[in-house]
């Protein structure tokens, strides 16, 4: 998230508190940030999960897809600091209603992100939480779920050939065993030790090549494979763990923390595929990018821009959507990050901050940051503070120079602008 000493300054916890030096050379004055609903229950029906496994999977308290209780409340804490850290900064107040006004929330239109929006805002703004804006349940937001495109357009047709290229590059021997030790679990045992795949005959991790698909419809593009149902069960797996299960239902008692980050990086290697191969990006995320930006443009003109994202004269934009809209946008970027010892992961409450800052020369700048609890803050429901913060990190804009953290505004609107796809911007009317 924030890194309270300015653009210029480490992200390290211990450069948190902001400096004399720093404050007086810049302010910041606006954030955007693009978060990842909470923990919710696995998105696929139990009986579609037991197909693929020799023991039933566990049961959740909700519907499929649906934000927990837990994952409401691992969120409400998330809110919760970052209220304070940006308050550290000086653009808010540490504590009242007074600055609730000037924070707008849009969610999508599904429960555990509507959910989701609503305990940050409960976090951030205790007994005068902002309401939080978005469709109706049911109806399709283009912000977050752009319209596909056409399975026969030449942007496809490039979208696809990039696909093709990089999937055959990705595969390794340290996935293929991966793979093998999650058909174990899946069978019924531990990761090391060898099964019969008969035992479950829909049990094809090992079985069968990954590879990408065309079709019609709203997935012209798509992935299929052991690959994208290891991604599935990787991220089901981290969902028990984080939802405080017992370790006898984490993976049938077979799934422990070191495994669960072993197998997120099969959801890190689907996600590098789907959502960060750059004409795959473009098509998916550009629209969202699109809207930052205006919605920076607008933080710092103070005035209303077109297709920007709340009122003139807010403080805090959150968008709340899911991992894939974070991996498009920081794909489009250029960005990367390793936070809790895995690369580009995204898990549940992670979030995407893009800040604008100024300097006393009037000079504006852009410092983008990501933050995410780790497995172990998920797991045991830790309160974040500024002394006990989520891992967090400055990230690189390579497009603005060699190594840099910080963009000039101009630089960070170039940027941006050359790494859009203007046919899939889809220009909404002021929310």
């Amino acid at each position: 998230m924030l890194c309270a000493q300015g653009p210029a300054g480490s992200s390290s916890p211990t450069a948190l508190a902001v400096s004399t030096a720093t404050a007086s050379a810049s302010k910041l004055k606006f954030v955007v940030i693009l978060t990842r609903h909470g923990v919710r229950s696995p998105t696929w029906p139990q009986a579609r999960l037991n197909a693929f496994s020799a023991q039933p999977w566990p049961t959740w308290s909700v519907p499929p897809g649906y934000l927990t209780d837990r994952g409401y409340d691992l969120m409400k804490r998330f809110g919760s600091f970052d209220r304070a850290i940006i308050a550290r900064s000086g653009l808010i107040a540490a504590d009242g209603c007074a600055d609730s006004s000037g924070t707008f929330i849009w969610a999508d239109s599904d429960q555990r992100t509507l959910e989701s929006g609503r305990a940050l805002a409960e976090g951030m703004f205790p007994g005068c939480p902002p309401t939080v804006h978005g469709l109706s349940t049911g109806h399709s937001d283009a912000l977050f779920h752009p319209p596909a495109t056409g399975a026969n357009s030449a942007q496809a047709d490039a979208a696809f050939a990039e696909l093709v290229a990089k999937s055959k590059e990705s595969i390794d021997p340290q996935q293929a065993a991966l793979l093998q030790e999650m058909a174990n679990v899946l069978a019924g045992c531990a990761p090391n030790i060898a099964c019969l795949p008969a035992l479950v005959p829909s049990i094809q991790l090992t079985d069968a090549p990954s590879a990408p698909v065309r079709r019609n419809g709203d997935h012209a593009i798509d992935f299929e494979g052991p690959l994208p149902q290891a991604s599935s069960f990787a991220e089901d797996f981290l969902l028990e763990y984080a939802e405080g299960m017992p370790e006898s239902r984490v993976g049938w008692g077979h799934v422990d923390e070191p495994q669960v980050r072993r197998f997120l990086t099969l959801h890190s290697d689907y996600f590098d595929l789907m959502h960060r191969t750059p004409a795959l990006a473009r098509s998916q995320s550009s629209n969202m990018l699109y809207h930052i930006t205006r919605t920076l443009e607008q933080g710092m003109r103070g005035q209303l821009v077109a297709d920007a994202l709340g009122p003139a004269g807010s403080k805090v934009v959150v968008l709340v959507g899911h991992d894939t809209n974070i991996a498009g946008v920081a794909a489009l970027l250029g960005l990367h990050w390793t936070l809790d010892g895995r690369s580009d992961d995204t898990p549940p409450g992670t979030e995407l901050a893009f800040e604008l800052w100024q300097n006393e020369a009037g000079v504006w700048s852009v410092q983008v940051t990501v933050s995410m609890q780790t497995l172990r803050q998920l797991r045991d429901m830790k309160d974040l503070t500024v002394d006990a913060p989520p891992p967090r990190e400055t990230l690189t804009l390579q497009g603005c120079g060699s190594d840099v953290s910080v963009c000039s505004w101009d630089g960070f609107q170039k940027l941006a602008n050359a790494a859009l796809d203007n046919n899939s911007v889809v220009p909404s009317e002021r929310y």
